[in-house]
């Protein structure tokens, strides 16, 4: 090893003479090891047979953190919410399904509220902050099928909330929404 502490490039090193036999072993024993490896592999590798799939874990941990069942017993955890969408990202990148489950935060959030009335500035703050993000992106794409598929998603989303939640929630999203709008032609 070329330090006291271990890293990447150490177990580079020793991995780069390996075989394809013994690195389909290493990543079969990661793979078992831990849920989470197998969750991180489905998503990088499994993206185009079987992309609900490999969402579904993404989502389940996204609706338990932000809109769980009995949020007296564990509590609303915006950043799980986020680290969940931030993990499938960097296992896959495929902006349409990062899209997809940014969109998916916000529809647990406004779940959330609907279901358990007004929550406080920063759940709000964080549920702004997100459509902020997801109209950046659908921007800087400049996919107007990608915004196509998206904006109706968006639109709901905006109809459910407009009207019912306070902290000025629904006229932020409401003015994200309309620039997305006005940016293709909607």
């Amino acid at each position: 090893m070329t330090s006291e502490k271990p890293s990447w490039k150490d177990i580079k090193q020793i991995i780069s003479g390996w075989s394809g036999q013994q690195l389909v072993g290493l990543v079969q024993d990661l793979y078992r090891l831990d849920p989470d490896n197998a969750t991180f592999l489905n998503a990088r590798l499994l993206q185009l047979t079987a992309p609900k799939q490999t969402l579904a874990p993404y989502k389940k941990r996204i609706r338990a953190a932000v809109s769980p069942q009995e949020p007296w017993k564990q509590g609303v955890r915006l950043s799980e919410g986020r680290n969940a969408i931030s993990e499938y990202k960097k296992a896959n990148g495929n902006v349409r399904d990062t899209l997809t489950l940014m969109i998916y935060y916000v529809q647990c959030g406004n779940d959330f509220t609907l279901e358990f009335g007004d929550i406080d500035e920063q759940f709000y703050d964080s549920m702004c902050s997100m459509v902020r993000q997801i109209k950046d992106r659908l921007l800087k794409e400049q996919d107007a099928r990608l915004a196509d598929e998206l904006l109706p998603l968006l639109e709901k989303e905006f109809e459910r909330i407009d009207g019912q939640m306070g902290w000025g929630y629904p006229d932020e999203f409401g003015e994200h929404l309309e620039e997305l709008r006005d940016a293709f032609g909607r």
